[in-house]
């Protein structure tokens, strides 16, 4: 088994080294309404439950175009597509990856979290409790490189919550650009990341999901009847993984994807998901 999830790893992370960019994503959300940070902030949801879907790119117009009487989208300085930089730690014994990979029902990310259109960074802990809720703590950085060594102020942020801190260290750099969908009334956003970008602290960079864009639901409370799940539900071309909610963390993808040494285990089904998807969306 071991030696079949090697050969999964290999297939989804080592073909894919040349990035497939979509610019024309950035057309699809053009008829939007906007809505500004202050106003997205009403739907903050630190503390939601989240779904993630996997599509093919040209899977957006679509969307965008089903919803756009529905929902808004954030817009910033007349910018509505936003990068986003990250730096994740974990423990030298990989204790963040390793409850993810086993799904244990309490576990943590670690990471610092870069605006970079706006220039504005924060370190954060996220965690998922017992019922399947996400839980969000951040502190904002006041250091001028985002990247920057933590402060003993970070360091006490992390201490206060996470049991392992002192063993923390930086693993992997990812980044993305995205764009936010908001539904003020029924408390729900939208996020679609396109262009996803890993790099190992050593400098080995990976576009593992070319083609593709991971949607992510965040609601307050599970709906089952939102726009977005009868949007997929509907979908004629929506087949195992596409469309459908799915096992995916970026942070693991990231490790696995640039650290060959580490093992799939549980997450195994997961990368065959996304081994087929991305053929699937080089193919069409």
């Amino acid at each position: 088994m071991e030696n079949n999830q090697a050969n999964i790893t290999s297939r989804i992370f080592v073909e894919q080294r040349t990035p497939i960019f979509f610019s024309v994503i950035d057309n699809f959300f053009t008829s939007y309404l906007p809505i500004d940070l202050q106003e997205l902030e009403s739907v903050a949801l630190l503390d939601r439950r989240e779904e993630k879907f996997l599509i093919p790119n040209k899977w957006c117009a679509n969307i965008a175009e089903s919803l756009d009487s529905e929902y808004n989208i954030l817009e910033i300085n007349n910018e509505r597509k936003f990068r986003y930089d990250n730096l994740y730690f974990d423990t030298p014994g990989n204790i963040c990856l390793e409850d993810h990979l086993r799904g244990r029902k309490i576990r943590y990310k670690v990471r610092i979290r870069s605006y970079a259109n706006s220039n504005i960074s924060f370190l954060e802990v996220k965690s998922r409790n017992v019922h399947g809720r996400s839980i969000k703590m951040r502190l904002q950085r006041t250091s001028e490189k985002w990247d920057s060594p933590l402060t003993k102020e970070e360091r006490r942020f992390l201490t206060e919550r996470v049991s392992f801190a002192r063993e923390l260290s930086p693993v992997l750099y990812s980044s993305y650009s995205r764009f936010t969908l908001a539904h003020i009334k029924r408390g729900e956003r939208i996020t679609f990341d396109t262009g996803l970008k890993f790099k190992s602290i050593e400098g080995v960079v990976f576009y593992p999901l070319d083609g593709l864009s991971i949607v992510e639901l965040k609601q307050g409370e599970s709906d089952r009847h939102s726009p977005l799940h009868k949007l997929f539900r509907a979908h004629p071309n929506r087949h195992v993984p596409l469309g459908r909610t799915i096992r995916i963390s970026k942070y693991v993808v990231g490790r696995l994807s640039t650290d060959t040494s580490l093992h799939a285990r549980t997450y195994f089904e997961s990368l065959r998901e996304l081994n087929r998807a991305s053929k699937s969306a080089q193919i069409s």
